[in-house]
């Protein structure tokens, strides 16, 4: 019987197929002790230790304003993967946790441990990632001080959602970012986008001829995504308030599935390609009514929170209907919800078919739809 390969195989299975990858990388962490990198970032490179896909010559760097000594911050990433990612074991971890470090992050004053950390594992052919899972209001301080103090050159960074909380922060935030760095240096994240339920809507809809015949304004009479969390924000309480429901998820990750679901197929499956056909429906986005298509709500208790003004009027709740005037959907609603301290957590996308006993197709009351659900 033939063995599995080894993560040691797998490796040189995928840098034999990928020329592209580096030999060795350096990923530094900005935020290494937030939220994100907790339930995202973290688990995440374990996992892709784990099975193989890292080179051999990796390294992870924490970066984060408070001094912590590297054991600390070993010890956070443990927690973090035993929390939100496969239990580290044995031998395993203690080889993954000897990639692990932690310095203190650089400001436009101060060079940090960062940098000297940074400039022991020089190398010609190292690649540099920095990864910023930092609030949006740090984009540009860090981007800043990685500039000046010469850490951008080569590197790689990566912005994590949302880019700009509006057009006009969006342009001042690109411009600072293009000041520094080269297009091909720049990727800006949507973690949504790469979940395996996101991904399957390409499979459900491109793979099968069933639903491919389906996807319509004919036969679809309303579209729903849901994103119901049962979290609550106390571990970032100070970043929520300042962003709530709306900005945190219905204009990121919500509005990114609703065009995922309502591309038109792309000439191939790749990211590329992908993505040209998700932005083409960006621009048949009608624009939102607040009065008549937005429903924003707080959770009791919400003001209670350390960290939150006793006054705070930040929605922890979002329910929007979206509509986009492509030839496929014109006319369909896409309603989409998401909330914190809900009574339950999903990642629900849900197609209500119409009734095939209506000769009209007109659009029937929700009671009588047949629903089509995708979950992540």
């Amino acid at each position: 019987m033939p063995h599995a390969p080894t993560p040691d195989q797998d490796r040189e299975q995928d840098q034999d197929q990928d020329p592209t990858l580096p030999e060795s990388l350096v990923l530094v962490l900005h935020g290494a002790r937030g939220d994100l990198a907790a339930r995202m970032v973290l688990p995440a490179i374990h996992l892709l230790e784990s099975r193989g896909l890292l080179p051999d010559d990796w390294r992870v760097i924490g970066t984060g304003r408070k001094d912590i000594e590297d054991a600390e911050f070993v010890a956070l990433v443990k927690d973090a993967v035993q929390e939100f990612g496969d239990a580290p074991t044995g031998s395993s971890w203690d080889a993954f946790a000897d990639r692990l470090e932690y310095a203190t992050e650089v400001s436009d004053d101060e060079p940090g441990e960062l940098t000297h950390r940074l400039g022991e594992l020089a190398a010609p052919d190292r690649l540099v990632v920095h990864y910023l899972a930092v609030p949006p209001t740090a984009f540009e301080p860090i981007t800043e001080a990685l500039a000046k103090q010469g850490l951008l050159e080569g590197a790689r960074v990566v912005y994590e959602k949302p880019y700009g909380t509006d057009p006009d922060s969006f342009e001042a935030l690109d411009t600072v970012v293009h000041r520094h760095l080269a297009e091909e240096q720049v990727y800006r994240i949507d973690h949504f986008l790469a979940k395996e339920g996101t991904q399957n809507l390409h499979v459900l809809r491109f793979a099968n001829e069933m639903f491919a015949a389906v996807w319509n304004r004919e036969h679809v009479l309303q579209v729903q995504v849901d994103v119901p969390e049962t979290l609550d924000v106390a571990n970032r309480a100070e970043f929520y308030d300042a962003t709530g429901a709306a900005l945190d998820m219905l204009v990121t990750h919500l509005f990114q599935t609703a065009a995922e679901v309502a591309l038109e197929t792309p000439a191939t499956l790749a990211a590329d390609a992908v993505r040209e056909a998700r932005e083409e429906v960006f621009r048949h986005f009608r624009e939102l009514d607040p009065a008549e298509d937005v429903v924003l709500g707080q959770f009791e208790g919400y003001t209670d929170i350390d960290g939150v003004d006793d006054d705070s009027t930040t929605d922890t709740y979002v329910a929007a209907r979206l509509w986009i005037d492509t030839e496929r959907w014109r006319g369909v609603p896409f309603v989409l919800r998401s909330g914190k301290r809900l009574a339950g957590s999903a990642q629900r996308v849900t197609l209500l078919l119409r009734s095939p006993r209506d000769p009209s197709r007109a659009p029937r009351p929700t009671p009588s739809a047949s629903p089509c659900t995708a979950t992540g």
